[in-house]
């Protein structure tokens, strides 16, 4: 008998055992599934915004290029309003008081006595007979005896009686190319370069870097030969992107922007706070636990990692703190949005948590109310995301003084094993100022001055976007028998129409879409954020009922116009290809009867 009791005793102490080390492997599991989201949302909040502020100083670096552009292409409109021979000793001292509105760049004269020599260098003799052939240029990187002296210079020739009479010239210093973005506050150091297509380092901060290859200046932080490769190959293969490696002092970011001259490129490279979980040390603790199979032991455990993970909590919180990035979480199980704390300074919130945000009769204002619809939709279709796959968007959003600012947002969605979409995650980075400032350069160098819409360079402001944000609508619009309108009541009726034109697609679409005059009597207009058909159909709608209801003085004939649109992505990602299909779409309209719209 009492054989029987020990023998069932211990088979009770067996179950007991093996129930205990079941438990603590289930609690040790999920405390370890935890830790590691926790971990890559982190790992890809650093990530997101290194791009994002890398993006900018692309475009920054970018945009100030167009800039000098722009501001010869003035200069040169000046000269010619003068009626006077460009001579130095007039052309010059006009010239200079250029130089008192920015000091980002220098501009200057040269007549054609001063076109001798390298005066750009000994690189610059192919810049001087391509301006002496009368086209405007942007130089390479022009080395100077000191390094923070090298310069790019942008140059337009200027003529005179089909001759060209000297040139204006913008020279920018390299490192101001450099200072055009903001580095992610995330981040303690960030190494800027510009580099090539190529991988080859234009210049950078380090006079050392120049002409180096991107790999050896990683090689500096401990990169591998096989995560360099893949580096390389990820630069190669995409104009914008990021890449992340993991040497033995902490975690590597690079990503790289570009800026849309002479095939360059920003890139940042930084090393990541000190957020990755210890792995080794919870193996070790889990091994201890379960060498230990007593309840007590599974207690320390729990407790234990729950301090870890209330660490690792702290340190979240405490990146949220940062003021230039707002962090959103939206739980679709209970539909609900919450922001990260430091949204209460900065926005018009009485509270972190929205409730019942994608129901059609909940009210926001926190949101602008052209900008509330794409919120819910982006929310409602990213269950068709793929798992890492980043969303781009740009909403304006209500500011503690009353104000509307524009952030640029990045989001991705979470999903279960089962593969269904759980949560959405995201970053919101203000670029109200970068907005001011694309809006005041685009005015100055793109407007159509007949319709005041967008001329031929809208197509380049598509493709940038289209590089931000992968969804949008694309609508080709064509007036119907235009020519007969001219012949029948003149040209300057035919301008009254265009001009009418411009002014009904500025009133149908958002300030934030981009509208835009590429022919004739042809125009375009993108609408970023959104590929809804059902949208899409009713702004062409709207567009055709608006222009049957114009009348204007002088001109008998019905005015209509055919359309033609397009969806990113599905049809492209590009203007061009977007611009396509549109197009084929409108002249079945064309060949049809005209006076209305079709879809790809």
């Amino acid at each position: 008998m009492l054989n029987d009791k020990k023998k069932k005793t211990t088979r009770w102490m067996a179950v007991f055992s093996v129930c205990g080390i079941l438990l603590l492997a289930v609690a040790l599991g999920s405390l370890m599934v935890r830790c590691r989201s926790l971990e890559l949302r982190l790992n890809d909040m650093f990530l997101e915004s290194l791009t994002a502020h890398t993006g900018e100083a692309g475009e920054g670096a970018g945009y100030l290029l167009h800039y000098a552009e722009t501001v010869l292409k003035n200069a040169d409109l000046l000269i010619e309003e003068a009626s006077n021979v460009p001579e130095k000793d007039w052309v010059e001292p006009m010239v200079n008081t250029f130089n008192l509105v920015d000091d980002r760049m220098e501009l200057g004269y040269l007549d054609r006595a001063d076109l001798v020599g390298e005066i750009w260098g000994s690189e610059g003799l192919e810049l001087v007979d391509k301006v002496l052939a009368g086209e405007p240029v942007v130089s390479g990187l022009i080395p100077a005896p000191e390094h923070k002296e090298s310069y790019v210079i942008a140059a337009r020739p200027v003529m005179w009686n089909g001759q060209v009479a000297g040139v204006l010239q913008a020279r920018m210093q390299a490192d101001t190319l450099l200072q055009q973005g903001t580095h992610s506050t995330f981040f303690h150091s960030v190494n800027s370069v510009i580099a090539g297509e190529d991988g080859l380092v234009v210049y950078g901060s380090d006079p050392r870097s120049a002409g180096m290859n991107l790999v050896q200046l990683g090689e500096e932080n401990g990169i591998t030969a096989r995560e360099g490769q893949a580096f390389s190959d990820a630069y190669q293969s995409r104009e914008n992107g990021s890449f992340y490696y993991d040497p033995a002092g902490g975690r590597c970011y690079v990503a790289w922007g570009q800026v849309g001259y002479n095939g360059w490129r920003v890139v940042q490279f930084s090393q990541s706070p000190n957020v990755q979980i210890a792995r080794d040390s919870m193996i070790q603790t889990g091994l201890v636990l379960i060498s230990l199979m007593m309840c007590a032991a599974m207690a320390v455990l729990v407790w234990r990692q729950r301090v870890r993970l209330a660490t690792e909590k702290l340190r979240y919180d405490t990146l949220s703190e940062f003021r230039d990035t707002l962090i959103f979480d939206y739980d679709c199980r209970t539909d609900s949005l919450e922001f990260t704390s430091n949204a209460l300074e900065t926005l018009d919130l009485n509270d972190v948590r929205l409730e019942r945000v994608t129901e059609e009769d909940s009210v926001f204002p926190v949101f602008h109310q052209d900008d509330l619809g794409n919120v819910r939709r982006a929310l409602r279709g990213a269950a068709s995301m793929i798992p890492d796959q980043v969303e781009h968007d740009r909403i304006r959003l209500r500011k503690r003084d009353g104000g509307y600012s524009w952030y640029r947002s990045q989001y991705k969605g979470m999903f279960s094993s089962e593969g269904k979409l759980t949560r959405v995650i995201g970053t919101l980075t203000d670029i109200n100022a970068q907005i001011d400032r694309e809006q005041e350069l685009r005015h100055q160098a793109q407007q159509d001055p007949l319709t005041d819409v967008y001329n031929r360079a809208g197509v380049k402001l598509i493709n940038a976007r289209l590089e931000q944000i992968s969804r949008g609508i694309m609508f080709m619009l064509d007036l119907d028998d235009f020519k007969s309108i001219n012949d029948t009541y003149g040209h300057a009726a035919g301008d009254q129409v265009l001009i009418s034109m411009g002014q009904i697609l500025k009133d149908t679409f958002r300030t934030d879409d981009i509208v835009a005059r590429v022919g004739g009597d042809e125009f375009v207009a993108f609408l970023s954020g959104s590929d809804n058909e059902l949208m899409a159909r009713q702004k062409a709608q709207e567009l055709l009922d608006r222009v049957r209801e114009l009348k204007l003085e002088g001109i008998d004939t019905r005015i209509s116009v055919s359309i033609g649109i397009s969806t990113a992505p599905a049809h492209g990602r590009t203007y061009e290809k977007l611009c396509a299909s549109a197009d084929e779409a409108m002249y079945e309209i064309k060949n049809g009867g005209k006076g209305g719209y079709a879809m790809r």
